[in-house]
């Protein structure tokens, strides 16, 4: 699969999720229980769903030996699945309290690569013996000065794209479901970083 069809697969599943997200929210705005459940429970939850789809689109342009199929079925067994969902949520409640990497264009990634690590793990824990998953060094520092680039270049953007959506569709925060999309596609660069460095420890 070539990083056309994986940015169309990830615009497509990010565009479906967040829209849910997006209705979601707008119907329950006049019940407040229901709207603290959506925002800090359900809709995290979707996000986090979106992001391993899009992750097992990514996963197999790394490891040519696997296929989002064989993503789906490494998850599929004893439990990994609830496992892996449990792990990112956490994590994702955990970096909403830290500054800069609360910002989506850090913690999507964060998240990314932490799914495609344990993913990793629980593939090849019988052929590699003691894997280092945490990135290098060089990988590292180009990740960083990525996400950094991706922060400063779109966060005007996506605000003014979403002012013209509220004022399109007469709607109010549609700088999230902008966001959300935006942020998602764009992590697709720091997940091939590291997924050629843990391709590496294959060699």
């Amino acid at each position: 699969m070539n990083l056309f069809w994986i940015s169309l697969g990830t615009a497509v599943s990010v565009l479906g999720g967040s829209s849910l997200c997006f209705w979601l929210l707008h119907q329950a705005r006049e019940v407040d229980t229901t709207l603290w459940i959506l925002e800090h429970i359900i809709c995290p939850i979707i996000r986090i769903v979106v992001l391993l789809i899009v992750v097992s689109l990514v996963y197999p342009t790394f490891d040519a030996s696997s296929s989002s199929v064989e993503f789906w079925r490494i998850l599929s067994r004893q439990g990994e699945f609830q496992d892996l969902i449990n792990i990112l949520f956490l994590v994702g409640l955990g970096l909403a309290f830290l500054p800069i990497v609360n910002h989506p264009v850090f913690a999507l990634p964060i998240q990314s690569m932490l799914s495609i690590a344990l993913v990793f793990y629980w593939q090849y824990q019988a052929a590699i013996a003691t894997p280092d998953l945490f990135p290098s060094l060089a990988t590292l520092i180009k990740i960083v000065v990525y996400m950094a680039c991706a922060y400063f270049v779109t966060r005007q953007t996506i605000i003014w794209l979403g002012r013209r959506l509220d004022e399109k569709f007469s709607v109010a925060g549609s700088v999230r479901l902008i966001s959300d999309t935006i942020y998602m596609v764009l992590q697709i660069p720091v997940m091939l970083l590291y997924g050629s460095y843990l391709q590496q420890l294959l060699t």
